[in-house]
């Protein structure tokens, strides 16, 4: 009976260390993000993520999950990820970094002309700096080199801005994302964001650079969302950056009903 339970644990003791030894382990990495002209960037936003294939009703999907801790670059533009101890095919990093960020920006306003015609111009320009932006984006090779330090290298963000009209009519209050074709870097970052077009519908905001030729235009009704999807979108380019104009027609749109809530 006691060589049983010896035997037992022997047996007990091999299997952990068997799980120790094969289990995927967290490394850290080292980090440093320079700007377009190779200098440190401080207080840039580094992430590691990586796809995660999720079984769910029969199907699978593929989600976009953290591979590690989000980490702010100190004043040599340096970090440290620990990726986590998970298995993975296709990952990737991406380093962001606001012109101006909100805290900068009180700070700037403190300092505003009191002239309520220069205060306008001063906060307009101030609101431009906050959407500007530099970022960074390189997919991982599982193989990679864990003791190497990596590089991301920013590029300063584009400006864009354009109309929507439908029959000739502006449209207001609709979502307009301008984007590059996806890349397998999109499949793990989502790499533009929608802008809102107001009243004349216009829209004006920054994007990553890139070709630039796709656009997509939600526009919410009570009926439902009007989606449509451009590819090869031609743009003028000026001297603030480019300008799209879009003169679509109703039947051009697809309307994806809405979930109803219980």
């Amino acid at each position: 009976m006691i060589n049983r339970v010896i035997r037992n644990a022997i047996v007990a003791l091999c299997l952990l260390h068997t799980t120790v030894v094969f289990a995927e382990e967290s490394q850290q990495v080292a980090i440093q993000v320079l700007d377009e002209n190779g200098k440190p960037v401080e207080g840039a936003s580094v992430e590691a993520r990586y796809l995660e294939t999720i079984h769910q009703n029969g199907k699978d999907y593929t989600v976009p999950m953290d591979l590690a801790e989000r980490q702010k670059t100190d004043k040599e533009g340096r970090c440290q990820l620990t990726l986590y101890g998970v298995s993975w095919k296709l990952a990737g990093l991406s380093a962001h970094r606001v012109e101006v960020t909100t805290d900068e920006a009180i700070a700037m306003l403190e300092d505003a002309p009191k002239d309520p015609e220069k205060r306008r111009a001063f906060e307009r320009d101030l609101d431009d700096q906050c959407q500007r932006y530099r970022s960074s984006y390189l997919l991982l090779d599982p193989d990679f080199d864990r003791d190497q330090p990596i590089a991301l290298q920013m590029e300063r963000s584009v400006k864009v801005s354009g109309s929507l009209h439908v029959n000739g009519k502006p449209i207001a209050k609709a979502f307009v994302t301008i984007h590059s074709q996806k890349t397998e870097i999109d499949r793990v970052f989502t790499r533009s964001s929608p802008d809102l077009t107001d009243d004349e519908g216009k829209f004006s905001g920054y994007c990553i650079p890139g070709n630039l030729d796709q656009a997509r235009i939600v526009v919410e009704r009570s009926d439902g969302n009007r989606v449509l999807t451009l590819s090869d979108v031609p743009s003028t380019q000026t001297a603030t950056g480019k300008v799209y104009r879009f003169d679509t027609q109703v039947k051009d749109y697809a309307v994806v009903a809405r979930p109803r809530h219980p």
